[in-house]
């Protein structure tokens, strides 16, 4: 009995040696580091999103800025609902979602239980009216207050200005994106990507106390947000709506630059889309738009690319007079087609333009005499002016997405088809059609290139972002390497486009003398595409215009009044402007047919 007594005894100094040991090794050994893990684990830096940048337009008018809004958010570690085994399908029942929507959103909140998920940005109000009805049956779900980003101007240059939605898993998982948390805002297009890190600012934090549930007890300081730095572009507001409003429901886009500088001062695509509908949960009908065959996401004066028709003319006319095949008192013949065995170029004008000069086969658009001319030339040297006019390759413009268009070459179809180049490839490409492509930025940084008297700029939507230095890149121009005499040549047949005779008399006007080319260009199906490139004042550029509108027809008719309402509203005090209409513009008879 003694001896089991010791042993006991034995036995329960062993256990208080061990625990006394443990506490020792705890509180003083490892006792610094436990401290702080127990810090970790009990306190929190609660975010503090920072406040969007606005995006101006140059005159200071805000495009893009923020307004207050309501989101459902959730706890996902304290959601119940009420008469609900599944709390999930109980909430998507009440808010009018699908349950994959919620658990997937439970999912996102990547372990932090301490801050809410938002379920549902931006929600409607009933959706918010739905919710605090029924906040006695729920747990964990909390309407929430915040900021959301707001255009002002609904779907006003929404190409330029992009959109902000939830980061994808992709875009989370780069580097330069550590930062991100799942189901954080982001630029997705335009300048809202482009700019997106000076756009979105440095979030700030509470420091926060929490319990063991992971719940908030009491806040222990505060580091206030960094605001995002403001973005200012160079468009203008009321360029940007006239071009809208002249472009209307048609499908097309209008680019209208200074050539002096690259300046974007509008900037419009349509079918358009208004970046607002991104704030919030999308509905069936309007993804379906938005992902539907019109592309109403796509920016069709950057990344769609066309075939010229005869603003492509321009690039010929250079091409002719740098390499000496003609000069400005050249004379052609032109009977109405131009036939090479047995194909056969028509002309425009079915009848021929008869004797003409350079002059006026430039004015009037005469497709036989630019034929002959590309034959003369050769495709080599075609292209390598169309080239340095900046065509075939992207113009370097700060928006995502710009594409390059194309310049064939007899090397290009060779590799690309396996085909030769014919004598009537070249034809087809002087009068720009065939396998020539270019962008509605092209074509207005190739005009430029005439306006401004030989230099090819690059075109430009930001100004300048707060706080940070202006980059160089804004500046950048090159000489094209024409001579004066060319020059000269090109400005003067521009302007005869737009005097009588000139298949673009219709939109001439006597408060100032435009230049310009008329276009309308054979597409695969439907009408052919309409097209305009000008500049205006004629003897001093301030404005350089491009405009397509897909398969609108002739160009003089349908593209020409559009610039020309552009040209009135940057130009002309508003009292001395004509109403819009569309179509109003008088077609010059000799262009009512116009290749």
């Amino acid at each position: 009995m003694q001896r089991r007594l010791i042993l006991l005894r034995l036995v329960v100094v062993l256990i208080f040696a061990l625990i006394l040991g443990r506490l020792v090794q705890l509180q003083i050994i490892e006792g610094r580091v436990n401290r702080r893990l127990s810090d970790e684990n009990r306190i929190r830096v609660m975010r503090r999103l920072a406040p969007r940048g606005l995006i101006y337009d140059r005159h200071g008018r805000v495009l893009a800025g923020s307004r207050l809004s309501s989101s459902v958010g959730v706890f996902p570690e304290e959601l119940r609902v009420l008469g609900a085994e599944d709390p999930a399908s109980g909430l998507a029942s009440l808010l009018g979602v699908s349950a994959e929507e919620v658990r997937a959103a439970l999912e996102d909140s990547g372990g932090i239980h301490y801050e809410p998920t938002i379920l549902w940005r931006n929600a409607d109000p009933d959706v918010v009216a739905r919710v605090e009805e029924h906040a006695v049956y729920l747990a964990g779900v909390s309407v929430l207050s915040g900021a959301v980003r707001h255009y002002p101007y609904g779907s006003l240059a929404g190409h330029v200005l992009g959109f902000v939605r939830e980061i994808s898993p992709e875009e989370l998982a780069r580097p330069e994106n550590a930062e991100y948390r799942s189901r954080d805002l982001i630029g997705k297009e335009g300048v809202e990507r482009v700019a997106e890190r000076a756009l979105r600012g440095v979030d700030g934090g509470d420091q926060v106390e929490v319990d063991a549930s992971g719940r908030r007890v009491r806040t222990l300081g505060t580091v206030p947000p960094w605001p995002g730095g403001n973005v200012f572009l160079t468009l203008d507001l009321d360029l940007q709506q006239a071009a809208e409003e002249a472009l209307g429901e048609r499908a097309g886009a209008v680019v209208a630059m200074d050539p002096w500088t690259g300046e974007v001062l509008a900037m419009a695509s349509h079918p358009a889309y208004d970046p607002n509908v991104f704030t919030g949960a999308l509905t069936p009908e309007e993804w379906s738009r938005l992902s539907g065959p019109e592309h109403p996401q796509q920016n069709r004066a950057t990344s769609a690319h066309y075939p010229p028709g005869s603003v492509f003319k321009v690039v010929t006319a250079a091409a002719a007079l740098e390499a000496g095949v003609c000069d400005v008192h050249s004379r052609f013949r032109c009977t109405g087609a131009l036939s090479l065995g047995d194909w056969t170029l028509h002309c425009w004008k079915r009848e021929g333009h008869g004797d003409i000069d350079f002059m006026e086969g430039i004015a009037q658009s005469c497709n036989v005499m630019f034929a002959t001319l590309g034959r003369r030339i050769g495709p080599e040297d075609l292209a390598d002016m169309a080239l340095r006019f900046g065509m075939g390759e992207p113009c370097g413009i700060d928006l995502p997405q710009e594409a390059a268009g194309l310049v064939p070459t007899p090397r290009w179809k060779r590799n690309a088809r396996s085909e030769v180049w014919y004598p009537g490839d070249t034809c087809q490409m002087a009068i720009g059609q065939g396998d020539c492509l270019v962008t509605p930025l092209q074509v207005a940084c190739a005009f430029a290139v005439v306006a401004n008297g030989g230099d090819l700029v690059r075109p430009h939507v930001i100004a300048r972002i707060e706080g940070e230095a202006t980059p160089p890149a804004r500046a950048v121009r090159r000489s094209v390497g024409l001579r004066r005499e060319t020059i000269a040549a090109l400005q003067a047949g521009l302007e005869a486009v737009v005097a009588p005779g000139g298949t673009a008399h219709g939109i001439a006007t006597e408060q100032y003398r435009m230049a310009g080319k008329t276009g309308t260009a054979q597409a695969p199906a439907g009408e052919p595409h309409a097209w305009f490139a000008g500049y205006a004042p004629a003897e001093r550029p301030q404005l350089v215009i491009a405009v397509v509108v897909e398969h609108g027809g002739a160009g003089s008719a349908v593209a020409a009044p559009i610039a020309r309402h552009v040209f009135d509203t940057a130009l002309l005090p508003p009292e001395e402007r004509r109403p819009w209409e569309r179509g109003g513009a008088a077609v010059s008879p000799a262009a009512e047919v116009e290749e």
